[in-house]
Formats: structure tokens, C-alpha cells, sequence
């Protein structure tokens, strides 16, 4: 009896152990995630920017195409007001190339007033600049994305 009470004991600690060291490295797994954009870009290399922004736009393109198609047909007027406001606000990635995106991140980051902006406010800032659009719209996002960012 003694003997399967101290193997028991044995396997139990065994057992705690490896469960505290999953909790922790898990913790430390979510702690990465909760970074800024600017130091998470940093991380990458060119071939993994490129990668995240390939499949950050086909996403984009997914997400428009479904409300498009699927939601904006059967919503109502104030639905379909909603979406026209998202797709003025959020711009696609059409007439943008990925080189362009990366150029663009690259030099918004530059700005340290910058680095706390998350990555994909820093993604439609960076459209909104290769779109043309006028220079208080483009501060004015710049300015809600840092007011975001840092809450």
C-alpha cells in the first residue's frame, strides 16, 4: 500500500510539474501576441511580410465579397448605409502591390509616434496614402489609430 501511495505522490507531482510548465509557456505564448504592430513587423523578415500581407489581403477580399454578396443583399437600408461607410473608411488592396505595403508599413514605422499603432490600422493608413487620400483624412486616422492603439 505504502509503495502505490508514494508512486501515487511520484506521478502527481510528475504531473504538476508538466502542467505548470505548459501554463507558463502558453503565457509567454500569449504575451507575444499582445505586441505592438511595429515591434510584431519588426520580428518578420521580407519573405514573412510578404506572406502575411498576401494572406491579410485575401482575407480582405473574402470578407468584402461575403458582405457584398451575401449580407448587403438582404439588409436593410440602414445595412447597406453601413457597408458603404465600411468600404469608404476601410479601402481594398486592389491597386496596391505588395511591394508598395511593405515600403509603406516599412516608413510609417519610422515614425516612433507610430510604433504603438497596431498593424492593421498601419495596413489602412498605408492604402489610404497610396490612394490619394487628402492629408487631414490621412492625420485623422493616424490620429484615431494611436488613441486606439493605446488603450
Amino acid at each position: 500500500m505504502k509503495r502505490n501511495l508514494t508512486k501515487s505522490f511520484v506521478l502527481l507531482f510528475v504531473g504538476a510539474l508538466l502542467g505548470g510548465c505548459l501554463v507558463a509557456s502558453l503565457n509567454a505564448a500569449q504575451e507575444s501576441w499582445l505586441t505592438t504592430g511595429y515591434a510584431f513587423w519588426n520580428k518578420l523578415d521580407d519573405n514573412a511580410k510578404l506572406a502575411y500581407l498576401l494572406g491579410y489581403f485575401h482575407a480582405e477580399r473574402f470578407y468584402r465579397f461575403a458582405l457584398d454578396n451575401g449580407a448587403k443583399p438582404r439588409c436593410t437600408d440602414e445595412g447597406k448605409a453601413w457597408i458603404e461607410d465600411f468600404d469608404r473608411k476601410i479601402l481594398t488592396s486592389d491597386n496596391l502591390s505588395l511591394k508598395q505595403a511593405v515600403d509603406g508599413i516599412n516608413e510609417f514605422y519610422k515614425n516612433w509616434k507610430n510604433q504603438s499603432v497596431y498593424l492593421n490600422f498601419a495596413i489602412n493608413i498605408v492604402k489610404m496614402q497610396i490612394a490619394g487620400r487628402s492629408q487631414p483624412e490621412i492625420e485623422e486616422a493616424i490620429r484615431k489609430a494611436r488613441s486606439a492603439s493605446n488603450k
